[in-house]
């Protein structure tokens, strides 16, 4: 998925790059076209869900007590209650189509580099 991001949005590029000497203006209009892109590409690829489907702020029921699916956070007893104020909704993936990896396909490399012939 890092390598698919990379493709379509350069979010590793991004990531990597200093943006301590640009303008706030700058990496907000920089940030605002890679959200596009981002959110396009994992949109293209994976389907995602809200862990648990209530409204932030509210009391929710725990719909788990395994920690991959719900997290305790505050002031947690010994034993985690059945409940509490939900903070987060969480994500899921509903559905993930990745396209497959070719056979001798370097896992490791995120992206090619890439050298221009003029």
């Amino acid at each position: 998925m890092l390598s698919i991001l990379q493709r379509d949005a350069r979010l590793v590029d991004f990531l990597m790059e200093d943006i301590a000497s640009y303008s706030d203006d700058q990496v907000g209009a920089a940030v605002r076209e890679l959200h596009d892109q981002c959110r396009d590409a994992i949109a293209r690829y994976i389907t995602l869900q809200p862990v648990i489907d209530g409204v932030e702020g509210t009391f929710t029921q725990a719909p788990s007590k395994d920690p991959n699916v719900v997290r305790f956070i505050g002031n947690v007893p010994a034993k985690p209650p059945s409940g509490g104020v939900l903070r987060h909704k969480g994500w899921r993936a509903g559905k993930i189509d990745l396209p497959a990896l070719g056979a001798k396909q370097d896992v490791t490399v995120l992206a090619p580099a890439e050298i221009e012939i003029e």
